[in-house]
């Protein structure tokens, strides 16, 4: 193994000790990912985007699984996916990875790794993102080592204030006009196109706002490539515009025929398809999204997503009571999961850092199910309202000793929403994976996927 490649866990060995068994039986606290879930929110995502005539590229930096990758891409087309991490495309390689785009602007020490990558995979299969003139000088350095050039995406700043450059700055036009006159006529690299990534949406509360931050994305970045248009000869291909974010791409699914919102329209949604339409004769537009597989509270929040509720949330934290606190006013509960098992992100939509699921030792034994037979979860009204770094302690506002005594025992399992699903899942090597579709209700462990690690 590769010394700067993190070792992770034997696949085989787990699903030996673990497939087949209950959840009540797994050791906590565990990531838990229902299948019929990801399976579900990965086919409307893509099914939107055919519908559309939009491309899409598949972030994989909230799982970081083969497994998730391969649902997100689906059966057909051409393998696109968006890493954070360069571990993550290691981790993905040998399975199905055939063009990487590494998320991140480009630092000098990712270069030997990308190259690494870059000669097993192929000419052309390398993209990066650059906002700085600095960058300019690692294409050189790239095409020295590899002996060919990466395709090139600038970071358009669209409001985030992460990363990228405004649409029509100076920087911009240098970058462009010295790819398009020094780099492409050498073969250093190719502008494959513009990049944004619309970051503030996960403050949104609406479909509504979340178009209209995917509609600043599309034109913003129409501005950049309408400037290099001017830069460039008419011989060069047609511009990429790759944008998204979970909340303004699962807006798209409100275009579709089957959404509520199609039968009546807001003129902020007919605005975007009819932008949607304008643009993909022009350019590819390329749709990234990385969390929509899995979704969590924060999305929940967002309220982007057609019709999503608690059963759209694929991502349980399954831990156990601890100790019980009946004095204490409200009475409360531990759990030993904290800030490592499920991140320390907010949410807005209440004060606290995950939200215990109405599945109980009962429940499991006996589950509601809906009209499809997918068990159906609803807050049971506790909530992880403190957290350290191995310690959850729940409350229940209107709980009193009678109802603590009622609804927890120490040695309870309990299965917890996290507010951010790409963090909450950082600390675990593997998911659990259950599928809510089968006949036990998602109740016993049928495959384990293990997470790529580190950096």
């Amino acid at each position: 193994m590769d010394p700067l490649q993190y070792p992770v866990a034997n696949r085989d060995k787990l699903t030996e000790l673990y497939v087949g068994k209950h959840l009540n039986d797994l050791p906590t606290p565990a990531a838990v990912l229902d299948k019929a879930v990801v399976e579900q929110n990965c086919a409307q995502m893509r099914s939107a985007c055919e519908r559309l005539n939009v491309t899409f590229r598949a972030h994989v930096k909230t799982h970081k699984t083969a497994e998730v990758t391969r649902l997100q891409v689906g059966s057909t087309g051409h393998v696109k996916v968006i890493v954070s991490t360069i571990a993550e495309a290691e981790h993905l390689q040998p399975y199905l990875l055939e063009c990487l785009l590494y998320g991140i602007p480009l630092p000098p020490s990712s270069i030997p790794r990308l190259v690494s990558l870059g000669k097993c995979l192929g000419r052309g299969s390398i993209s990066v993102l650059i906002d700085n003139p600095q960058h300019l000088p690692l294409l050189k350095t790239f095409k020295e080592t590899a002996g060919f050039g990466p395709d090139v995406y600038i970071k358009i700043d669209t409001g985030y204030h992460r990363a990228g450059i405004p649409p029509l700055s100076p920087v911009l036009t240098t970058l462009i006009s010295t790819i398009s006159s020094d780099f492409e006529p050498s073969g250093i690299c190719h502008l494959r196109g513009f990049y944004s990534h619309a970051g503030h949406s996960y403050g949104n509360s609406s479909p509504l706002a979340s178009a209209s931050h995917l509609l600043t994305e599309l034109t913003t970045l129409s501005e950049a490539a309408d400037l290099a248009s001017k830069i460039i000869s008419s011989s060069h291909d047609k511009f990429t515009l790759s944008v998204g974010a979970t909340p303004t791409a699962t807006t798209l699914e409100h275009l579709s025929p089957s959404s509520p919102s199609s039968s009546t329209p807001s003129p902020d949604l007919q605005t975007l398809h009819s932008t949607l339409s304008h643009l993909t004769s022009l350019h590819t537009i390329e749709l990234h999204a990385g969390v929509y597989p899995i979704l969590d509270l924060q999305q929940l929040a967002a309220q982007s997503k057609p019709q999503i509720t608690h059963s759209c949330l694929a991502l349980t934290i399954l831990t156990e009571v601890n100790s019980t606190y009946p004095s204490r006013q409200p009475a409360e509960a531990l759990i030993a999961a904290g800030t490592l098992a499920l991140g320390r992100e907010p949410c807005k939509s209440y004060d606290g850092w995950g939200v215990v699921s109405s599945w109980s030792e009962s429940a499991a034994s006996n589950s509601s199910s809906n009209a499809d037979g997918n068990e159906v979860h609803h807050p049971s009204g506790w909530y992880v309202a403190k957290i350290s770094q191995e310690h959850g302690v729940l409350r229940r506002e209107d709980a009193n000793t009678a109802a603590l005594g009622k609804e927890l025992h120490v040695g309870q399992k309990l299965r917890v929403w996290p507010n951010h699903a790409c963090v909450a899942g950082a600390g675990f090597g593997w998911y659990f994976v259950v599928d809510s579709k089968a006949d036990d209700g998602g109740n016993r462990v049928v495959d384990v996927w293990v997470r790529g690690r580190g950096w």
